[in-house]
């Protein structure tokens, strides 16, 4: 019985520290968040959008976009999947001169998730000729981040400030 007493403090002493071990090696495998990267890599989306518009890449412009992504504009069915958004995007960039500015005004980091929420200012003028389309809105945007770490947009949901106005070139 004396020996039961001498050994049971030592068990219990080596299960404590086996445990607190264990708990060390949990904190140690968290990965470590770069919320300012994140918010920065989030920020380049959004000048790559930019781009790809602007300049009529629509590759360009696709790329940003999840496989699983939902496009909501206004007027319009969602668009589900990457492929439904292309075929929605491609007579766009097809018939019209995209000029487009958006300023991104605040964006919050969850974990694997993000939002994005701005403005814009688009202007679609037909590539033939013709009266410009200029619209002003905002937008409300979810990214996920990917396998690789970087960030693509998964939800899209935007509207206007005000029925769009027209201009003759």
């Amino acid at each position: 019985m004396k020996k039961l007493f001498m050994i049971l403090p030592l068990v219990f002493l080596l299960c404590f520290a086996f445990s607190c071990q264990k708990q060390v090696e949990d904190v140690a495998e968290e990965p470590v968040v770069d919320v300012e990267a994140d918010i920065e890599a989030i920020n380049e989306i959004w000048n790559q959008y930019v781009l790809g518009a602007n300049t009529g890449d629509l590759e360009l412009w696709i790329s940003l976009w999840d496989e699983n992504g939902i496009r909501m504009a206004p007027d319009a069915p969602a668009a589900f999947g990457k492929e439904q958004i292309r075929a929605q995007m491609e007579p766009l960039f097809g018939q019209f001169n995209i000029e487009i500015a958006i300023n991104n005004e605040e964006v919050q980091i969850a974990g694997d998730w993000a939002f994005s929420r701005g403005a814009f200012i688009l202007s679609l003028t037909p590539k033939v000729g013709g009266e410009t389309t200029k619209f002003e809105g905002k937008y409300l945007s979810i990214l996920e981040r990917q396998a690789d770490g970087s960030w693509k947009i998964a939800r899209d949901c935007f509207n206007y400030n005000a029925p769009p106005t027209t201009e003759k070139e």
